[in-house]
């Protein structure tokens, strides 16, 4: 498959659950909104994983200059338009400095957002705190396409040498969650900084590599059978609106995502099979959402201020505030992703097509040049 547009669909669930969980109010806690971060983290390892390996069978290697311009093209102006609009916004206001936006850029700009709530814990809400998890995929996407390249210069080819890397890079970020806030966080402890976040992204590597080799597809092929959604399902709903009372039961411990992250890989290999749960999740409306998942995400913060101002009533959380924050935050991303997403994507991806071009060129010509291209045939001598 090209696409799987089932995937959307769980995009669009994990946005709405967020903005559900920050703005529907606690009669809405069992729906453990919260934890829709990490259905992305795993959905991002899985999609980036699973193209890098495409890539790879196709030309015979990984480009890391295109796959960084995808990213860029992808990321950056979504981020740096909703980023800059809120800069605007407060510097009307007069609230630039109020909302602490000179000690917040330097995370925001650099890509360090998650440890901006570490740096200054009571700092001033400025509508952009939910970016945090940018931070973490954009080194994510720094590091993991490297290490795949890497990989295949030392000689880890082989399926089952990418898969013991992967496994083994998943272990490192695992075993670093002790040192890096402990397994069971203390209240003031810096969890948005944990390597657990990294260790849920790298579930989904795991799993693209798992499903992209024919041998390794072998052991997770039962779970494809369309009967096999329902016990997968089940286990991921049931975990899924238990999160908020066990996190609390057990004091916030890190295991339980680890759990969420493994319960959310197998989900997604119902979700690229055949079966009635691909079908609801690839509906029109579903994708429409999933689409446009990303500026929504980015924009709760805004919009739910801007919604406030407009409606004081609505200050108060409860659903009917988080579903006008929905259709808002819904109809700005639309307008994002038409204008400014999607022309960006096709202006990298013409940027990628010139290299490739340029660099067929320079290859062809560098073949002509060659002593042996130039030599009479003997029959013309």
């Amino acid at each position: 498959m090209r696409r799987f547009p089932a995937l959307d669909g769980l995009r669009a669930i994990a946005a709405t659950t967020v903005i559900l969980f920050h703005f529907a109010g606690p009669k809405w806690s069992w729906l453990s909104g919260w934890v829709g971060v990490y259905i992305f983290f795993v959905l991002s390892g899985f999609l980036i994983t699973t193209l890098l390996l495409r890539e790879q069978d196709r030309t015979g290697r990984i480009s890391l200059s295109a796959f960084y311009l995808r990213r860029v093209f992808r990321i950056l102006p979504p981020y740096l338009v909703i980023l800059g609009g809120i800069i605007v916004f407060v510097w009307l206001r007069g609230e630039f400095f109020a909302r602490e936006f000179p000690h917040s850029l330097k995370y925001y700009l650099t890509f360090f957002n998650e440890f901006l709530p570490g740096s200054k814990p009571d700092g001033a809400d400025n509508f952009f705190s939910g970016s945090w998890t940018l931070g973490i995929e954009e080194k994510f996407y720094l590091v993991w396409p490297f290490l795949l390249v890497v990989a295949g210069a030392v000689g880890l080819a082989a399926a089952w040498r990418k898969l013991a890397l992967a496994f083994a890079a998943f272990a490192v970020m695992a075993g670093l969650v002790g040192v890096t806030g402990g397994w069971v966080p203390g209240p003031n402890a810096p969890i948005y900084e944990s390597t657990v976040h990294y260790a849920i992204l790298l579930i989904g590597c795991v799993l693209a590599v798992a499903m992209h080799y024919r041998r390794s597809y072998a052991v997770v092929k039962p779970l494809t059978h369309p009967l096999a959604a329902i016990p997968v399902f089940g286990a991921f709903a049931v975990l899924h609106v238990n999160m908020e009372s066990l996190w609390r039961e057990t004091g916030s411990n890190l295991g339980l995502l680890l759990a969420y992250g493994l319960l959310s890989a197998l989900l997604l290999v119902v979700l690229v099979s055949p079966g009635p749960l691909r079908w609801l999740l690839a509906t029109k409306p579903m994708r429409f959402v999933g689409e446009r998942s990303y500026s929504l995400y980015l924009l709760q913060g805004p919009v739910h201020f801007v919604v406030v101002e407009a409606i004081p009533p609505l200050g108060q959380h409860r659903m009917i505030s988080a579903l006008t924050v929905f259709a808002v935050g819904l109809a700005i991303a639309d307008l994002i992703h038409r204008w400014v997403e999607q022309p960006m994507i096709l202006v990298g991806k013409k940027l990628i097509a010139r290299s490739q071009e340029r660099k067929a060129l320079r290859a062809a010509e560098a073949e002509l040049k060659r002593p042996e291209a130039v030599e009479a045939p003997s029959a013309a001598r």
